[in-house]
């Protein structure tokens, strides 16, 4: 089998998991898996165990299993892609890029442009209805159906952008103007607007596009095609995957089989029989149920993470997100129009304070590009954003500085006429540590720059109810976050774009920005390591300078795992972690 290979996480990395404790030791509480003496005895371990391995998980809810509507991409357990993304098999602590549904990893001859996908021949359902390249073009036909207006529609078109799929979806061209062909039923073709590196195809495309089962997908459409009850009961939920859905409370749980028809299950990617999730929405419960021995994970937060962050069981996560506030710069409180102003509130927010104090495990981030973002090509070796010099000079520049924060604003209260400022800060109701760091962001925020001269009010709305204000323009400052692509992210830059379509209203507006994403995504600079590295740099110092949006801190959770879970992987690869799904269980 053609496989291509993402080695893993680097230098910065291994620093992150040695905060942990014994950074490679995630097999049990008490012994250094990177001893090759233990390591052939973890074996033996292993291959004695034989009773029933069903893996404890949790997650919130689950409302739907149809793969077209749902935004978790990793909770799509029960069904198959064209290329998955696994971490290797042999212990090696790497990331593969490996066919599932397709043959081989897909190829192009045209530099990127058109792609040819061959299915495996003998793929079906669980139900024993074949699974073929007809299969996933109904699939992406359906993905981008101007009447059902698919949540997951934009995999056609960002970051890959498949010929005319956006037209389609904006009910502009017909389904045979597309770029999917059916070449026969075992083959694909899809030509692409622009070209594409092998990257960016194999996790947008190839990874992110799960089939869905013809008859039954039309079998619960409604009579005039805007909407169909796929996948949201267990009777209409089709498998295809590495695993089978056989059990689905809504209001309760969810369980998992393997599926050994699977083709990477065949070849030995997946040692559990079975995964079981609770649908758990309060962590103390989680907390109580994992230390009862009744959960195989646990993500520790506040008082937890400062009692166990050192336990050699805790292993960090490393996210490609950063979290902050939203700044308006077309609010019509014109203040905020105001640069000066803007910039105040960014060297006046105090993130150290609040990642300490608040979140206890995240680190504060004096930036907007994560420290999981990779730059350079990953298969061919790449690194992380911020260990480059041109990230670390705009973290440098744009570190948290009261005293320069109090000069921009005593400038900006000056420009305002000496008068007053008020503005308003929007947290998300029912969390309290959003609520704490919402206070002391008034509290720095008012003593700084004076009572008499600046106060602050918050409110808590649902979050759901908050993007949608901050859609509309209708507010100052906003908690949230935009979700980055840690593979790619110049294509998730996009939501800075002029034209984006889903704009949280800023005021930020740039050519320079837009030709520098485009350019990274889409044009000249694509192939260019070096370029794209200087690009996004420039990048982030624009939204910064205008202060579009004020990084808070980077949401690094880290997670527990019992000690009768074996993990596949000793470091934490992007996309997959720590490969729960391919970890092995050496206990009851």
């Amino acid at each position: 089998m053609k496989k291509k290979r993402l080695f893993a996480l680097m230098a910065a990395c291994v620093m992150l998991l040695s905060s942990c404790g014994q950074a490679g030791d995630t097999t049990t509480g008490s012994v250094d898996a990177q001893d090759p003496a233990v390591e052939s005895e973890n074996s033996g371990e292993n291959s004695a165990y034989t009773g029933a391995k069903d893996y404890r998980g949790w997650t919130t809810s689950m409302a739907t299993f149809n793969p077209q509507m749902y935004t978790n991409s990793k909770s799509m357990m029960n069904l198959g892609s064209l290329v998955a993304m696994v971490a290797n098999k042999d212990g090696e602590n790497k990331l593969e890029f490996v066919p599932h549904h397709a043959s081989e990893l897909p190829t192009t001859s045209d530099g990127g442009t058109t792609w040819n996908i061959k299915i495996r021949d003998g793929l079906t359902w669980s139900d024993g209805t074949p699974l073929n390249a007809k299969t996933y073009e109904y699939t992406m036909k359906m993905l981008v159906d101007p009447k059902l207006v698919n949540k997951n529609a934009t995999y056609m078109f960002d970051t890959c952008i498949v010929k005319n799929a956006k037209e389609y979806f904006s009910g502009q061209c017909s389904w045979e103007d597309v770029g999917v062909k059916l070449v026969n039923d075992n083959e694909l073709e899809v030509t692409l607007q622009y070209p594409a590196t092998e990257l960016d195809f194999y996790t947008s495309i190839c990874s992110l596009i799960w089939p869905v089962q013809e008859e039954m997908y039309e079998k619960n459409m409604n009579a005039d095609r805007t909407s169909t009850t796929y996948g949201t009961t267990l009777e209409n939920t089709p498998s295809a995957g590495m695993f089978t859905l056989v059990e689905w409370i809504t209001d309760g749980h969810d369980k998992f089989v393997r599926n050994d028809e699977d083709p990477l299950v065949k070849e030995g990617y997946i040692k559990i029989d079975s995964m079981t999730r609770r649908y758990i929405k309060e962590n103390a419960t989680r907390s109580e149920m994992f230390f009862k021995g009744e959960l195989d994970n646990h993500s520790l937060l506040g008082d937890d993470y400062i009692q166990y962050k050192n336990d050699p069981r805790a292993n960090k996560m490393l996210s490609p997100n950063v979290w902050g506030y939203f700044v308006n710069g077309k609010s019509k409180n014109t203040i905020m129009q105001n640069k000066d102003f803007r910039n105040a509130l960014y060297f006046a927010t105090p993130r150290e304070n609040i990642a300490e104090d608040v979140y206890k495990l995240y680190p504060p981030a004096p930036y907007i590009v994560s420290t999981g973002i990779y730059v350079g090509d990953p298969i061919s070796g790449g690194q992380y954003y911020r260990d480059t010099p041109q990230a670390k000079a705009v973290a440098e520049k744009y570190a948290t500085n009261p005293d320069k924060a109090k000069e921009l604003f005593d400038k900006a209260y000056q420009a305002n006429g000496g008068t007053p400022v008020s503005i308003e800060y929007i947290y998300f109701e029912g969390q309290e540590d959003q609520k704490r760091q919402a206070e002391i962001l008034q509290e720095t925020f008012e003593n700084l720059f004076g009572k008499d001269r600046f106060t602050m009010s918050l409110r808590a709305m649902p979050p759901s109810s908050a993007y949608d204000v901050y859609r509309s323009g209708e507010y100052d400052l906003g908690l949230g976050v935009r979700l980055a692509n840690v593979f790619n992210p110049w294509a998730t830059m996009n939501v800075w774009t002029k034209g984006y379509t889903d704009k949280y209203v800023t005021g930020f507006e740039s050519d320079e920005f837009d030709k520098l994403q485009f350019d990274c995504v889409y044009g000249e600079l694509v192939n260019d390591v070096e370029g794209k590295v200087k690009a996004l740099a420039r990048m982030e110092e624009l939204l910064l300078d205008y202060g579009a949006f004020v990084p808070v801190m980077q949401n690094d959770n880290t997670v527990m795992y019992s000690d009768r879970i074996t993990l596949v992987t000793q470091e934490y690869l992007p996309f997959v972690g720590y490969a729960e799904t391919q970890c092995d269980i050496t206990a009851p």
